[in-house]
């Protein structure tokens, strides 16, 4: 049982680290006004909307 909150403890910690470092990356992308990636939203094509009601 030791070692798996161990195991837990440590995982835990991983997941904040690359949760941190995606926020910073995210952050950096935004505020350096060269942004490499598109946000999911600009990738939706709204074109012919008027065929999906019938």
């Amino acid at each position: 049982m030791k070692h798996l909150m161990k195991g837990i403890r440590i995982a835990a910690y991983i997941a904040e680290i690359i949760v941190a470092g995606s926020t910073i990356v995210e952050l950096v992308e935004k505020y350096s006004g060269r942004s490499k990636r598109k946000s999911a939203a600009s990738k939706v094509d709204t074109g012919n909307v008027a065929t999906e009601n019938p």
